[in-house]
């Protein structure tokens, strides 16, 4: 490949520090893999508070963002769930955002990066004009739509979905050789920057032995020179001196 990419891994809809949580943490950093935590202000769990703020690793191999407020489905419609977005008008999506990053700062400082990642990635033009208004900085899902460069928002994208599920809304078993084909493909697409993302509560039994094996891959695409491993907070630095 001609152009290195960098690769972020977020791990969504992040609260509390339970044992789902902690052995996909602990994994990741015995495998020395940067991880951007997209934590659910309005859940936050005081353990969770402790464990990433006082852990020795903190800021360098992990970090914070926004992931909307409370993660509630605003739409009624299960198969186009939405906290943010267009069944809600500008000010709410503002004041919730706004809500959601002062907890953040509240709890995590310096550890919160100010990006947004729009629950179940759904979004509209409000919610970018509204991110930008709370005076965040980088803006994350898997569809781009609005103006983000000309609101001085970094679009990072999210190209590489780790979990799978059905119409129940299930977790489906994971193929290592699909996630192996999603992020070769998403190594081939234009711009810098690729994203992967997944969910630690749906990786139990086979599906954390199938992701624990994904991370292997990615470190070896990174020993390769293919792809560069990172949190926002560097590729958003980056991309401001660029």
């Amino acid at each position: 490949m001609a152009v290195k990419k960098t690769v972020f891994l977020r791990d969504d809809d992040v609260t509390a520090a339970d044992p789902k949580f902690l052995r996909v943490f602990k994994f990741l950093l015995s495998e020395k893999v940067p991880t951007v935590y997209a934590v659910i202000p309005s859940k936050i769990k005081p353990g969770l508070i402790r464990l990433l703020k006082e852990h020795p690793e903190a800021g360098h191999m992990f970090e914070t963002v926004q992931h909307g407020l409370s993660h509630c489905d605003h739409s009624g419609n299960p198969f186009i769930r939405q906290e943010f977005g267009p069944v809600r008008p500008f000010l709410l999506q503002l004041a919730d955002i706004r809500t959601g990053r002062d907890l953040m700062k509240k709890n995590f400082g310096s550890l919160f990066i100010p990006a947004f990642v729009p629950p179940f990635h759904m979004y509209n033009s409000d919610t970018v004009k509204a991110v930008g208004k709370a005076g965040l900085k980088a803006f994350s899902a898997s569809k781009t739509t609005g103006a983000f460069y000309e609101l001085g928002l970094v679009f990072l994208p999210a190209l590489v979905n780790v979990n799978d599920y059905d119409l129940d809304l299930k977790a489906v078993p994971l193929k290592l050789e699909k996630l192996k084909e999603k992020t070769l493909s998403a190594l081939r697409t234009p711009g810098p920057v690729a994203g992967v993302y997944f969910h630690h509560s749906d990786l139990n039994g086979s599906n954390l032995d199938v992701f624990k094996e994904y991370i292997i891959f990615l470190k070896k695409l990174a020993g390769l020179g293919w792809i560069e491993l990172a949190l926002f907070s560097t590729i958003i630095k980056n991309i401001a001196e660029d």
